[in-house]
């Protein structure tokens, strides 16, 4: 008898497995548009989108204890930015310089330095340039995106130089990295809590 019953459970259990694959879309949240594709190979893509926000994941899922795992790819989280080079010239003021890996240059990226005259903030402008016209010495400079919610930590400044080169890398600032990220199954449905316990996110078919 209790052979026959579990026989019967791994049944529906496998069923159920074998219906999760497919395109589940984000249910009745205003502002957001959210997608989860399931393939069949045990594969994931997601996204999310919030106003100028985009946020993406994928690796890998799996069906375990009733509910569907997110893990995302591997590979070790890295900073956003990252300095590239300083120099000192006869400019006045300091300069900070933010472009994409391309040399595109990256605009309203708020900029924070902490310098002689204390801490001073400036945006950058369509160049990507963040200008300081009376800092004196810079000793440090951290980053801020607000759409995001992102503040980079603190890179240490050479304070002989007033023009710092920095690189973005937006991928990492947009990437989401699911570890063991459990989605309960509500029939056709999939509810993720990723952003919050008290604010469950359905995905249906």
């Amino acid at each position: 008898m209790k052979s026959t019953l579990l026989s019967i459970v791994m049944l529906v259990t496998a069923a159920q497995a074998a219906e999760l694959p497919g395109h589940y879309y984000l249910q009745n949240v205003r502002e957001v548009g959210s997608e989860l594709m399931l393939k069949p190979d045990g594969t994931f893509e997601y996204m999310l989108a919030y106003g100028a926000a985009d946020y993406w994941a994928k690796g890998k899922w799996q069906f375990q204890d009733g509910a569907v795992i997110l893990d995302s790819a591997a590979g070790e989280a890295k900073s956003p930015f990252r300095l590239v080079r300083s120099v000192g010239s006869k400019a006045p003021g300091i300069r900070v310089w933010v472009t994409a890996a391309n040399g595109r240059a990256v605009p309203n990226i708020d900029v924070g330095l902490q310098a002689g005259a204390g801490p001073i903030d400036a945006r950058t402008d369509s160049e990507g340039v963040a200008f300081f016209p009376n800092a004196g010495s810079a000793k440090a400079a951290t980053f801020r995106i607000r759409v995001y919610g992102f503040e980079s930590e603190a890179f240490k400044l050479n304070p002989t130089d007033n023009e710092f080169y920095f690189e973005i890398n937006g991928d990492e600032i947009m990437q989401i990295r699911f570890r063991g990220e459990r989605l309960a199954i509500e029939g056709k449905s999939l509810i993720l809590r990723y952003w919050g316990e008290d604010r469950p996110m359905r995905y249906s078919k």
